[in-house]
């Protein structure tokens, strides 16, 4: 294989999670429990679907794809258009969802904007979405350059649920109990802790010497292809159980500190600097319910007074969510002519 075939086999293999286990012995240790009660309860994460199996998220989407666009639209419910969804490589969620008088919110990535009027007058001449009047369903989009990100850490909402469990001394995600001990187990994943490669597999799988897998998984890890392996929530925008509000906001003064705020809120996995009309910060946020909202903006009120102007908030449920791939594991594809990973 030459060069460029061995980065592709490999990268596409972390990031699909090939050769990635949790460390049984490692979780063990950690929280001093025998190894067979601690098998037990990671498998049960995994089949109750609280957590994805353990992957390399693949760091250079942002890089690849540095513009962020979400996209509302009016579009029918069929199995062709949920098709589409899954199959259309720049397109990273999709939620079924009424608003105004769109039903559905598309978040994709693209190179550019000129890509993406490119791929739009694709999808026409293609007839990926039927038509009306000759023309794409209407629609209305919002772009974001992903270069001007304050935040991104999916699994940030694992507090709330660490929090929530003191709180009520038990809980249940996907109607499955979680217990003190698989909740430790929870954090120590999502976390990243307690996880290994096996370069061994790996250099049987793709006819590489164990050491070109060491040194070349470092080198993608130190370049920012990908970032340390981890395991994050199926859904990936929230916890199960949870709830994903997109916000806009205008943030009228104090921005640094807001913003530093906004690093350190559980609630908020993704966040950008933005210039959409009003609005200068974009936020993706997870709640358990309409209450927990309330109280997060009420609080972020009393904490920054004056400082919040104008704000538009969705929400969408993930039951609504359209599985785009994410769900099953994580999906990276990469040639010549494009490179793209939902992760």
């Amino acid at each position: 294989m030459t060069s460029e075939e061995v980065d592709h086999a490999l990268l596409k293999s972390l990031v699909y999670g090939n050769g990635v286990s949790v460390n049984i012995h490692c979780l063990s240790r950690a929280l001093r429990k025998h190894r067979n009660t601690v098998r037990k309860r990671v498998e049960e994460i995994f089949k109750n679907r609280i957590l994805t199996r353990p992957y390399f998220p693949f760091a250079g989407l942002n890089k690849e794809y540095p513009l962020l666009v979400l996209t509302e639209a009016d579009l029918p419910y069929s199995e062709e258009i949920d098709k589409w969804f899954r199959e259309d490589p720049h397109i990273f969620g999709a939620f079924r969802s009424r608003y105004s008088e769109y039903n559905t919110l598309i978040v994709l990535y693209h190179k550019s904007i000129t890509s993406y009027q490119l791929w739009k007058e694709k999808l026409a001449v293609e007839g990926k979405i039927p038509l009306v009047d000759g023309s794409l369903p209407r629609s209305s989009t919002s772009f974001y350059s992903t270069e001007l990100r304050i935040k991104y850490d999916p699994n940030a909402p694992v507090h709330l649920i660490e929090e929530e469990f003191k709180h009520k001394g038990k809980l249940a995600m996907n109607g499955y109990e979680i217990d003190r001990l698989s909740l430790q187990i929870l954090k120590l994943l999502t976390e990243g802790k307690c996880i290994k490669l096996n370069e061994s597999r790996l250099s049987k799988e793709l006819a590489l010497h164990r050491s070109t897998i060491i040194k070349r998984t470092q080198k993608f890890i130190d370049e920012e292809w990908i970032s340390n392996p981890l395991c994050r929530f199926p859904s990936f925008f929230t916890p199960p159980n949870y709830f994903l509000a997109i916000c806009k906001l205008e943030v009228k003064s104090n921005k640094d500190a807001f913003v530093q705020n906004i690093r350190n809120d559980p609630h908020v996995t993704i966040a950008l600097h933005t210039n959409t009309d009003e609005y200068n910060v974009l936020l993706f946020a997870a709640f358990k319910n309409l209450d927990d909202e309330l109280y997060w903006e009420i609080q972020n009120e009393m904490r920054f007074p004056r400082t919040i102007g104008k704000v538009d908030i969705h929400f969408f449920s993930l039951s609504n969510a359209v599985d785009t791939g994410q769900r099953q594991l994580f999906l990276g594809i990469m040639d010549e002519n494009y490179m793209y990973f939902r992760t």
